[in-house]
């Protein structure tokens, strides 16, 4: 296996590393939860002084003419070239939750006398919390059927034989939560197309560490968070995508800001054109700028090499797991085959938990923890090294040798 410190030297992305705040109070510090929350580019730092002393407190209101109502197509614009859509077809509002719900509202609506929505039991709970919601509103003969799974991989069969004529929508994690598992965007997007049902993703762990081109496969709809592999803040608004090929489609959730003329404050005022008619409501304008400096580090770098990096970062963990890890407890839960995995991986430990919070307590390694028995070690390429990749799974190895599962076994503080 070649020197981690080696890798280091020759990587093309290194010099990202520096784009991103690091504490000098935690020098040690090896953050691979970036798949829940990326690190803070230093960038946004700055924005954020300009957002609060200069544009909110000094230009106050006059704010909305000098930018503010732009933000949410300007940043959605720059936001569309890292998931090949077109300009116009991307926006940020609301949480993806909300915006899931206004997408798969508008897509079973769209599908009338078609009654299931199609997901599978990895897909995020609150996904299918949303899509339940959806079928409720929708009508007593609509239902969500939801497919089972080896909690690893994809139910590729089963999803095949259970799009049919009466599938009004398909709705799936691109990358999946828990296990990493990544979906054929291109065969899933097909099948649903074949059966003329529509398709909705959600991109959340996978937009910013895989590459995504939607309009290159047809897909319908889109969503995703821009807290994780986009670094844009703890809470940072959702993207929406609504493909110009379904102009018809209608927001369930109207407001203000998705009308032709919001300043115009008509009760009967007409939808705005293109994606803007799914707005509902004012924007957060400050958590929305600052999505903008992580977008535009991902296309600065390029996402040919972010995942070129991303599948070698996970490669090489594995292959660690495997020899130091694997004797100790732990499984891989995560595809094993690259082209069919995000850029996290999961490990089994029965004590997991513990596990997590030494790493954390004790040996400044972060990672996250599932329930029931889950780690997960997320690998964003922009600032996690090989050296990272090496030292986490070292100072795991003394976590379990040295006893820090017995300190942190039972239950968290």
């Amino acid at each position: 296996m070649p020197d981690a410190a080696d890798l280091d030297a020759a990587d093309p992305l290194a010099g990202f590393r520096y784009e991103f705040f690091h504490d000098a109070s935690e020098p040690n510090l090896i953050y691979l939860d970036g798949n829940s929350l990326g690190r803070m580019p230093r960038r946004a730092a700055d924005l954020a002084a300009d957002l609060v002393n200069d544009q909110w407190g000094g230009r106050l209101i006059r704010g909305w003419n000098e930018g503010w109502f732009d933000l949410p197509n300007r940043v959605g614009d720059r936001l569309a070239g890292l998931v090949g859509a077109s300009a116009g077809e991307v926006m940020l509002a609301d949480s993806t939750s909300v915006c899931l719900y206004k997408a798969a509202a508008a897509a079973v609506a769209a599908r009338p006398g078609r009654t299931r929505i199609i997901t599978d039991d990895l897909n995020f709970p609150s996904d299918v919390q949303v899509l339940r919601a959806v079928a409720r509103a929708a009508g007593p003969d609509h239902e969500v059927v939801v497919l089972g799974s080896d909690g690893v991989h994809g139910p590729d069969e089963l999803l095949a034989d259970a799009i049919d004529d009466t599938t009004a929508l398909v709705s799936l994690s691109h990358v999946a939560y828990r296990s990493g598992w990544c979906w054929d965007l291109d065969a899933v997007t097909a099948l649903a197309h074949q059966a003329g049902a529509l398709v909705l993703w959600d991109l959340c762990h996978s937009v910013g560490a895989v590459p995504i081109d939607l309009n290159a496969v047809g897909v319908d709809l889109a969503v995703g968070c821009t807290y994780k592999y986009l670094n844009g803040g703890p809470g940072s608004p959702a993207f929406l995508f609504v493909s110009s090929g379904l102009p018809d489609l209608v927001n369930p959730i109207d407001g203000w800001y998705g009308s032709d003329d919001p300043m115009a404050f008509e009760f009967d005022a007409e939808r705005a054109p293109g994606v803007n008619r799914f707005m509902t409501g004012s924007p957060p304008v400050v958590s929305t700028a600052l999505v903008e400096p992580g977008v535009d580090l991902l296309l600065e770098a390029g996402m040919d090499r972010v995942r070129d990096k991303s599948v070698a970062l996970s490669e090489r963990f594995i292959t660690l797991v495997d020899a130091r890890l694997v004797p100790l407890g732990f499984e891989v839960r995560s595809p094993r085959d690259h082209q069919r995995r995000g850029s996290h991986v999961s490990l089994f430990h029965p004590d997991a938990q513990a596990v997590g919070q030494a790493l954390i307590h004790e040996e400044s390694v972060i990672p996250d923890f599932r329930p029931p028995d889950l780690l997960r070690f997320g690998f964003a390429p922009l600032y996690t090294s090989f050296s990272d990749v090496d030292e986490a799974v070292s100072r795991t190895v003394r976590v379990v040798e040295g006893g820090g599962v017995d300190r942190w076994r039972g239950p968290v503080a």
